[in-house]
C-alpha cells in the first residue's frame, strides 16, 4: 500500500471515500455470490461539498490528476448508478459519534440517532 498526505480537506475526504467505495463494491459482489440482491444503490454520506461534488463531476479537474485512479473508480460507479455519494451537513454526520472525542450532548444525540441505547442490568 502507498501512503500519500492529501493537503487539503477534499482530498483527504475523496481519498475516504474511494476506499469506502472500493470495500462496498466488494461487499456488494459477495452479496450478489450470496444471492442476495440490493434493493437500492448504497449510499455513502460524506460531509465535504467538494468531494461529494467531484464524485459525480463528469468533468475531470487538472488539480486532481494524482487521484486519477480513484477519481474514475468513483465516477464511474456513480454514473452507472450502482453507487450513490451524498452530502451530509457535519452536524449530522453519524460516523462522528465512533470516530471523535465529543462534547456529551452531541455523542448522546448522534448515539441515539444510529439506535445505540443502554441496556438495563439484569
Amino acid at each position: 500500500m502507498i501512503m500519500t498526505v492529501a493537503r487539503s480537506s477534499t482530498k483527504a475526504e475523496y481519498r475516504s471515500v474511494a476506499a469506502t467505495a472500493a470495500e462496498i463494491k466488494w461487499l456488494c459482489s459477495l452479496l450478489t455470490d450470496l444471492g442476495i440482491t440490493l434493493q437500492q444503490a448504497p449510499t455513502i454520506y460524506c460531509d465535504n461539498i467538494g468531494a461529494t461534488q467531484l464524485c459525480s463531476n463528469p468533468v475531470f479537474h487538472s488539480r486532481m490528476k494524482h487521484v486519477a485512479i480513484d477519481f474514475h473508480f468513483i465516477r464511474d460507479q456513480v454514473q452507472t448508478g450502482s453507487l450513490r455519494v451524498a452530502h451530509v451537513s457535519s452536524n449530522d454526520q453519524l460516523a462522528d459519534a465512533l470516530t471523535k472525542s465529543l462534547p456529551r450532548l452531541k455523542f448522546q444525540t448522534l448515539k441515539t440517532k444510529i439506535g445505540l441505547c443502554c441496556r438495563g442490568l439484569s
